[in-house]
């Protein structure tokens, strides 16, 4: 309600998206500001470029062309200093042909165990873009813990997790608002609220 006591109509968005993951974050965290997050689920085809950035706006400009509304997209990126950078923004390709032992096998023998998640969210209304980004620490474990149609969240814990895998973390914790891969979510909504 506003201050005159009348109800306001609740604020959309629409969440071009088809991971499971995402929208339930996206949910999370805008159901705390009043935001009602609609997902569509279409096929876009990404760009090749080695730009993360780049990649996230080409696909919020499909999803605009699709949609012919304002729309919400979001694109990751993992980096792993100890395999030179792969996966890089080819994390969903890989997740479609690797296991969780297939990440082992490659990863087991690294030293250097740091990952990087660096998320973008990209919004466009048709006209204007806003892009927002937020990067993630976290480390490669020695074992499989927990299950997700993603084979890298079981073998990946980011560092504020509390030790849990990401698929164990998605199976545990109730409230994904409060996880440091979500203040990506909270910056959109912020700013979204104080547009529309």
């Amino acid at each position: 309600m506003d201050s005159r006591g009348t109800i306001r109509s609740m604020k959309k968005i629409i969440f071009v998206t088809g991971n499971l993951d995402k929208l339930q974050t996206a949910k999370d965290v805008a159901g705390k500001y009043g935001v009602d997050i609609l997902q569509k689920d279409i096929s876009i085809a990404e760009i090749q470029d080695e730009n993360p950035r780049n990649i996230a706006q080409d696909k919020s400009n499909k999803a605009y062309e699709a949609v012919k509304l304002p729309v919400l997209v979001s694109d990751d990126t993992w980096c792993i200093p100890g395999l030179n950078g792969f996966p890089g923004p080819y994390m969903h390709s890989v997740n479609e042909w690797f296991t969780p032992d297939d990440f082992l096998r490659l990863t087991l023998p690294l030293e250097n165990r740091v990952v990087t998640l660096t998320q973008y969210l990209v919004y466009t209304d048709g006209r204007n873009q806003k892009v927002f980004k937020h990067e993630s620490n976290g480390k490669l474990l020695k074992e499989v813990r927990g299950s997700s149609e993603y084979p890298s969240h079981t073998i990946i814990a980011l560092d504020s997790d509390n030790g849990l895998s990401i698929a164990e973390a998605h199976q545990t914790l109730k409230d994904r608002s409060l996880r440091d891969s979500s203040i990506v979510w909270h910056e959109f909504i912020d700013w979204f609220t104080q547009q529309y």
